[in-house]
């Protein structure tokens, strides 16, 4: 099994408004390791995390031409999702949302940038503001778009690590990104087919859309890296169960293995006993003495005594 990473969707956005600092706050303190965010820069240049769409449902305009201050005061409480719960939620500066990261390295951001600010402004002047912003946190940031060319921009002029979404799993794709080479690859799960391994190459899959268990174990088995998820309690506690049963089987295995080198005797032989020594615990308790029978002779030998109990388990 391939080592397999949760990434929190615009952070904890199952429990909290998408893109917020709650839902991003909400997301660390669950120890998600990375984070999605989306970044739409205003039209004095300010990169603020939300995504286009999600303006324009809070403003009701498809191209909304709004300055950081006027963003900054927009309530995104998604009242359609929590009714009132979160009233007075508004949009972070990205500037903002990144000093969530102080003293916290072990977090990366995937920084997606919308296609509405590109369009708007260009690439080099939305990539110029963005890497500004994340300049603290250079490190930690990886910048992701639906548009190749933003990509291309962030990686030969920011010097950044890419991501790309891709808007198909075809063989036109394929050949795109396969002369490109992104560090990352974002897809839907959707747009994947129903089985067979994902293209391999240089970069590292991130597929979008997976909710539970079992389908994230499927697309590890198939190659993916990342799952990006808006349930990041729930995928995430049940990941690391999953992980933890796996851990305690495989200590499991080696324990029988080494007291089989040592004992000279068959794996078989000793799950065998260590299953009827856990029984035998688990029946008379670690404090307790067996009661004294005196219908029966004497126990004999040690071997004596494992044969006998050995025997009854094969029966």
């Amino acid at each position: 099994m391939r080592l397999l990473h949760l990434v929190g969707y615009r952070g904890n956005s199952a429990e909290f408004p998408e893109n917020t600092l709650p839902a991003l706050r909400s997301a660390i303190a669950l120890g998600v390791r990375f984070i999605e965010l989306d970044v739409h820069l205003s039209t004095d240049g300010v990169p603020m995390v939300c995504d286009e769409h999600q303006l324009a449902r809070v403003t009701g305009d498809d191209d909304a031409d709004m300055s950081g201050a006027q963003m900054s005061a927009l309530d995104v409480s998604q009242t359609n999702r929590f009714g009132e719960r979160f009233l007075g939620t508004l949009i972070p500066t990205l500037t903002t949302a990144l000093r969530l990261l102080e003293g916290r390295p072990e977090i990366t951001v995937f920084v997606v940038l919308g296609r509405a600010s590109v369009a708007r402004m260009g690439h080099d002047q939305v990539i110029s503001q963005v890497v500004r912003a994340l300049r603290p946190f250079r490190s930690r940031c990886v910048l992701v778009s639906k548009d190749l060319a933003t990509i291309h921009t962030a990686r030969t002029r920011a010097e950044y690590p890419v991501g790309w979404v891709i808007p198909a799993y075809d063989a036109h794709t394929r050949l795109k990104y396969e002369a490109f080479k992104p560090e990352y690859l974002f897809c839907d799960r959707a747009l994947l087919p129903a089985r067979g391994p994902l293209w391999r190459g240089p970069w590292r899959w991130a597929v979008s859309e997976v909710a539970d268990l079992n389908t994230a174990m499927e697309l590890a088995n198939r190659g993916a890296d990342f799952v990006v998820t808006r349930h990041v309690r729930a995928l995430g506690e049940a990941m690391r169960a999953h992980a933890a049963a796996r851990a305690a089987h495989a200590a499991s295995v080696t324990t029988a293995n080494a007291v089989s080198r040592l004992q000279e005797i068959t794996r078989a032989d000793v799950n065998t006993r260590i299953v009827v020594d856990n029984i035998t615990r688990l029946d008379i308790g670690p404090r307790a003495a067996p009661p004294i029978r005196t219908d029966v002779a004497p126990r004999g030998a040690v071997d004596d005594e494992t044969q006998t109990i050995t025997m009854a388990a094969e029966a």
